[in-house]
């Protein structure tokens, strides 16, 4: 939920710079995971953790005619954000079952421009 408690979505970039100190206990293989994921994409430990619950919070920073459409779906499902997002990836998981992993990724005949 946005501060003022109405769940609705806040765009990426339109939330306080404000910081503040907050502390979680997690288990080590969490943070371990976590850790590889952050060095991954060339990021420290907090900036990754961050950029994973704003893209939470922001449905990965999607145009707001996406969000909208998404908001619209999960509040007439009454999901939570995070159920919602588990039912998203469940929906394309039986996509990927019946037409195979990839079967959308740019294929090498159809290069840009071609």
């Amino acid at each position: 939920m946005n501060r003022e408690g109405t769940g609705n979505v806040i765009r990426a970039g339109t939330a306080t710079r404000e910081k503040q100190m907050q502390t979680f206990r997690m288990p080590r293989d969490l943070v371990a995971f976590l850790k590889s994921e952050a060095a991954l994409g060339g990021r420290d430990l907090t900036g990754h953790v961050v950029r994973c619950l704003e893209g939470i919070r922001t449905y990965c920073g999607l145009p707001e005619a996406a969000t909208v459409l998404l908001e619209a779906d999960r509040k007439r499902l009454e999901m939570g954000r995070y159920e919602y997002l588990l039912h998203s990836l469940y929906a394309r998981s039986m996509e990927i079952r019946e037409k195979g992993p990839g079967y959308d990724a740019p294929r090498p005949d159809q290069a840009a421009g071609g």
